[in-house]
């Protein structure tokens, strides 16, 4: 991105500005760090970290190695900032533990830009600056609502793609970023898929050699019985087989297919939300269902998957694709049903969708010949029900709640996901089937 031209370099300049406005929200706001902050002073303690809930009832599900990174905030839980105003109540340990993490979000959220730029090449600045207006316009919600609750998915997939396209991690650190992914919040676990289908064994041991170290450091700084008993406790709760994650009855708020499946075949009562019920089914059917969508979703990825690798030499040899956009591809291919195969996942999951949204706004504008009107239709119905195309906190808190309790944005999800893979094996045919004409 050296050589961008001046409009472009305006228009980053104005999506830095609109990303530090949810950013700076947070650090003087409610959310999941008010819960991190005090499992770390718990690990401090020597106290439980997962059998006792934080604030409003809400438990910590993440590793102790993450509450250990923020053990340097901790010797400030004692001192308020205020006791009137924005600020009040507020501990220092609190409110820099946000401003860090609002700090960090926003410097991933341009590493991410980068390695975008770094993958896709444009045919004139025209071009170019369409693709970062259009991008940036789509995926601006989905940064918003990291950095405005203070969530963990833009560093979840920061680390996807710095490990399979950045050029900071290198040799022996390369699996790194998406190692310490996964030991702080697990869904990256989704790539030990993809590196299976590849026989990618170098991935597979290199992940699990940090993943290891990671869990290992905290036994270094704290009594071994007790980090032992913390880590049992953490992977029993993350455990994707217990009752609680493999069906989820009864809770609000999310978008994954088993949320849906709960939402629109029971008749339970959540506070805030619409009721949605077609029909009201036992908890086996559900269970059913829910295991059937999730495979089914895991089963298209793994043949579109197949698909793009069993031509992988007819496409790196078409001057519109190269092995790079074929590895994008198949990544963006995983980060996109993470947020519907895993439970408990909320709208802002639903930026592990931004590889495979970029690429095809990258495709729409440099090839717009290739491109058919009705898949462009079909694209705009789930992105304006994921709330990319229309802001959704523009309209009232009554509204915004209608939408949530309704799964709204969880549907435009796995509809998006079923349009994506059809356009992609319409792109992948193009592709393959342009190659072969030129060779005849």
């Amino acid at each position: 991105m050296k050589n961008r031209s001046k409009k472009i370099n305006y228009l980053i300049g104005i999506f830095a500005l609109l990303i530090f406005w949810p950013a700076f929200h947070s650090i003087t706001s409610g959310n999941d760090f008010d819960i991190f902050i005090r499992a770390a002073y718990h690990l401090n303690e020597g106290k439980e970290l997962y059998t006792q809930p934080f604030v409003n009832g809400l438990y910590y599900y993440y590793s102790p190695i993450f509450t250990w990174f923020l053990q340097p905030f901790t010797p400030l839980k004692e001192y308020v900032i205020s006791d009137q105003g924005q600020f009040k109540g507020i501990t220092y340990a609190l409110a820099l533990v946000k401003v860090f993490w609002s700090v960090l979000g926003m410097f991933l959220t341009w590493r991410i830009i980068r390695i975008v730029a770094s993958v896709f090449k444009f045919q004139s600045t025209r071009n170019e600056f369409l693709f970062w207006l259009i991008s940036m316009i789509l995926c601006y919600r989905w940064f918003f609502m990291n950095l405005w609750y203070g969530q963990l998915t833009i560093f979840i997939l920061w680390g996807i793609l710095e490990s399979h396209f950045g050029s900071v991690f290198k040799g022996v650190f390369k699996w790194f970023p998406i190692a310490l992914g996964i030991n702080i919040k697990i869904l990256p676990l989704v790539f030990l898929g993809k590196w299976t289908l590849e026989k990618n064994v170098k991935a597979i041991i290199q992940v699990m050699f940090w993943f290891g170290i990671l869990v290992l450091v905290p036994f270094i700084f704290y009594p071994w019985d007790y980090i032992s008993d913390q880590t049992i406790k953490w992977f029993s709760a993350i455990n994707p087989l217990k009752k609680n994650h493999v069906i989820t009855v009864g809770e609000g708020g999310f978008i994954d297919v088993g949320a849906m499946v709960v939402k629109f075949f029971t008749d339970y009562k959540i506070p805030t939300e619409p009721m949605a019920c077609v029909k009201v089914l036992s908890h086996d059917a559900i269970f059913w269902i829910t295991q059937f969508l999730r495979l089914l979703v895991m089963a298209i990825t793994a043949w579109q998957w197949y698909t793009w690798s069993s031509r992988r030499t007819s496409l790196i040899s078409n001057p519109q694709s190269n092995e790079t956009h074929v590895e994008f591809v198949k990544v963006s291919l995983f980060t996109l049903i993470i947020p519907l195969i895993f439970p408990h996942q909320r709208d802002y999951s639903l930026t592990l969708a931004l590889p495979s949204l970029v690429f095809v706004i990258y495709n729409w504008i440099q090839f717009p010949q290739e491109q058919s009107k009705l898949f462009l239709a079909l694209f705009l119905v789930p992105l304006t029900m994921m709330g990319c195309v229309v802001f959704f906190e523009l309209f009232s808190l009554e509204t915004r709640y209608w939408i949530i309790g309704s799964r709204i944005q969880g549907l435009g999800g796995l509809i998006y996901f079923f349009v994506f893979n059809a356009w992609l094996f319409r792109k992948l045919t193009l592709l393959t089937g342009s190659k072969s004409l030129a060779s005849n």
